[in-house]
């Protein structure tokens, strides 16, 4: 696929590249407001992001990375998607930039790029987007579990103003929780994900996302792991004060002491 031939009003328009020996560059369009990261990440600017914004940025995204899959000639992955990845115009229009790297470069060196691995990191970025939360660790098993018991609203950004679409927060949850499923066969596609933002898809509730799993074994591993440790000092200490204890009848003076 050639660089020169992707266009999507969603994508940063690239400039120029260079690919020659061991020099690798892409050259996008200046965006004006910079990245989704900066926007998330600072108390003052992510006030912007309204509600409806975020919705329009997540569908936005979408459809870039739908566009890149289906919409070109051949397909193309992006391969790092991430809110560093999205930038916004003077119009705080979304556009996805760095989709170039795995093209210009060819599937041999990024081997670990696909349409599913996409998928999984937009579903990532809309739960970061939508939550406002940058810490990753514990967000998706905490969304989740708000969101089976009924308190979808929690995960909302607390800085965000304004009313909160309870559809499209509905939408957006569910489809994210099935973009993060450890079984990628399971994961929609990108076009799916944009008919279900768009609420001309519906789709069915989704089952624990697989980051979240990874993050529960791992903290139950953690806690066995203390408890084990916890064990093998406790036992030490016993046995330690048990030799002492005999030890102290074993030696000379103490023998006597007890036949007198």
């Amino acid at each position: 696929m050639k660089l020169g031939n992707i266009h999507h009003k969603n994508l940063v328009k690239l400039e120029g590249c260079c690919c020659e020996f061991n020099l690798r560059f892409l050259v996008y369009e200046y965006a004006k407001n910079g990245s989704l990261h900066k926007y998330i990440g600072d108390g003052t600017l992510c006030k912007r992001l309204t509600w409806r914004k975020r919705v329009e940025i997540c569908s936005s995204v979408a459809k870039a990375i739908c566009y890149m899959h289906t919409g070109c000639r051949e397909f193309g992955s992006h391969g790092n998607l991430k809110c560093e990845n999205v930038m916004l115009d003077e119009n705080s229009v979304a556009k996805v930039c760095e989709y170039g790297f795995a093209i210009a470069d060819g599937e041999a060196t990024y081997r670990g790029f696909s349409a599913e691995k996409d998928v999984g990191d937009f579903g990532k970025l809309a739960l970061t987007l939508f939550t406002g939360c940058l810490v990753h660790e514990q967000l998706y098993e905490w969304a989740y579990t708000e969101w089976m018991e009924g308190r979808a609203v929690n995960v909302v950004d607390k800085r965000l103003d304004g009313v909160v679409n309870s559809e499209e927060l509905e939408r957006a949850l569910r489809i994210s929780f099935w973009c993060l499923q450890m079984d990628e066969r399971r994961r929609p596609s990108m076009e799916e994900v944009v008919r279900v933002l768009d609420g001309t898809l519906n789709v069915d509730p989704p089952p624990q996302p697989c980051l979240a799993q990874a993050v529960t074994r791992r903290r139950f591993t953690r806690k066995w792991s203390r408890i084990s440790d916890f064990s093998s000092v406790y036992a030490c200490s016993i046995f330690r004060d048990l030799f002492s204890f005999v030890s102290l009848f074993q030696s000379p003076s103490c023998s006597t002491c007890i036949v007198e």
